[in-house]
């Protein structure tokens, strides 16, 4: 899922926080977040994987954790914990669909 962040500086430290939470290294490459350029318009778009694929891990909101590590590293914290919140919600009722 793609959200739309006009605050994100792009400093993607978010997505070495996440790789971090997956796999003990700081690899940006299978990070379950990613920070897009937008074509147009302020800002960037944050991309978060509901599904885990070749490069990347599913984003598990950080579970058993209070705060999900992207957000504790984000300069725009609260923007990212809704975004992350709203995910994780939308994720949930796509599975119920299913």
């Amino acid at each position: 899922m793609i959200f739309d962040m006009p605050t994100c500086g792009a400093c993607r430290t978010c997505e070495i926080a996440c790789s971090f939470h997956h796999t003990g290294e700081f690899r940006p490459s299978v990070s379950s977040i990613k920070i897009l350029d937008k074509a147009n318009g302020q800002g960037h778009s944050v991309q978060l994987y509901e599904e885990d694929n070749n490069n990347s891990f599913a984003c598990d909101g950080c579970a058993g954790f209070q705060e999900p590590f992207c957000v504790q590293q984000c300069g725009e914290r609260e923007r990212l914990a809704n975004i992350i919140a709203e995910f994780l919600a939308k994720r949930q009722l796509r599975r119920k669909a299913l």
